[in-house]
């Protein structure tokens, strides 16, 4: 079953916190693909009824605690960026921010650096809040296209997919079969900033990599 919109929203303050807490617990202990809603009820100390009856099915909490985690990497992402003037390297570098912080960021690399890696993204990439989060990443870089028509609505919303595609698809491949921030940084510099450039119509400035930032010709 699949649950639409936040599950714990109906929910007490203390209540909702105290389960997702709990939820995310169970996930750093057994792993997202072992834990049960049996182990968060447990957990948190209701029954697995009561559980479904409050919070909606196992889906929609996983959601829950993956956008309440997404959130708060977002807000330290603002923070990190608001040093960066340069629009390509605003992009450049929290795509960079938004990676390190998915493998390092206990809930986020249990469930994208583990077994359930593919099922945890096919779940969030149904979630409306992690989209709005990336929308709100590009979309002062993308204004001027926006408003000049450049841009569609539905362009910002392919944009956005395709970046929670890389994010995910680099993080979720660490250590030894992975790339290091220098190798990232080189290759979405050189393969994803033109194409990003060219649809944002040219106007993402000059990435700040010790050299000019790659530039579309039209």
């Amino acid at each position: 079953m699949t649950a639409t919109g936040d599950p714990a929203a109906s929910a007490p303050d203390a209540e909702r916190e105290a389960t997702l807490d709990a939820a995310a617990a169970c996930y750093l202990r057994l792993g997202v693909a072992k834990t049960t809603a049996t182990d968060i009820a447990r957990e948190v100390g209701f029954s697995r009824a009561t559980l479904y009856r409050r919070f909606g099915s196992h889906e929609a909490l996983f959601l829950a605690v993956l956008t309440r985690e997404s959130e708060a990497m977002a807000a330290e992402a603002r923070a990190h960026l608001s040093g960066f003037d340069d629009p390509a390297e605003q992009v450049i570098e929290g795509m960079l921010f938004s990676i390190g912080q998915i493998r390092s960021r206990p809930v986020h690399a249990a469930v994208f650096g583990s077994d359930a890696a593919a099922w945890a993204a096919g779940q969030a990439f149904q979630e409306e809040a992690l989209r709005l989060i990336g929308d709100a990443g590009v979309r002062p870089v993308l204004a001027p296209a926006l408003d000049d028509g450049t841009l569609t609505e539905e362009d910002v919303a392919d944009l956005v997919d395709w970046i929670l595609r890389i994010l995910l698809s680099y993080a979720a491949v660490p250590g030894d079969g992975g790339r290091s921030p220098d190798e990232i940084r080189r290759q979405l510099t050189r393969c994803f900033l033109p194409a990003f450039t060219a649809l944002a119509g040219g106007g993402t400035g000059t990435a700040r990599t010790g050299r000019p930032g790659p530039r579309v010709r039209h």
